[in-house]
């Protein structure tokens, strides 16, 4: 075998491992379920305590998220490599105490499914492809934007 022969077929082995560990790696991230594009539908309830006036809650409706392992983009701030540390609690108990609510008419699981991303904002999967947003005591629903086949979002 020839040097060159050799020298290419060890980086063409040494990339394919690297490739293969990285979707490896991304398979077993926890937080893979929430990556992604994410369109605020609606105000669905918040917390004790709201510095929003409705006018700013309505600006935010129809706006998007963005959720990846880089970055979590929300309501036009972004904050650069997130901690998406995940918890599960009782649901009705963890509002009670942490937000001094009721959200028996919102249909989480039980127990709930915390997310803190360390941007002082808590995300809440509620079913496939819908999560809550918790941000400055408001309660924001969000869907996931699907591409369409064959096509990519350009963030």
């Amino acid at each position: 075998m020839t040097r060159r022969l050799n020298h290419v077929l060890t980086q063409f082995l040494v990339l394919t491992a690297l490739v293969l560990a990285s979707v490896r790696v991304h398979a077993q991230d926890p937080n893979a379920d929430i990556y992604g594009k994410w369109k605020i539908k609606a105000l669905i309830g918040g917390g004790a305590v709201s510095s929003r006036s409705q006018s700013q809650v309505e600006k935010i409706i129809g706006k998007f998220a963005i959720i990846s392992p880089e970055r979590f983009d929300f309501n036009g701030q972004t904050c650069a490599h997130p901690n998406y540390r995940r918890s599960k609690e009782e649901t009705a108990s963890h509002f009670d105490r942490d937000w001094r609510t009721d959200v028996s008419d919102i249909p989480f699981p039980n127990p709930v499914t915390i997310i803190d991303t360390d941007c002082a904002t808590f995300l809440y999967p509620i079913r496939k492809d819908h999560l809550m947003i918790a941000d400055d005591g408001d309660f924001f629903e969000a869907v996931r934007v699907r591409s369409a086949p064959g096509k990519q979002h350009h963030e």
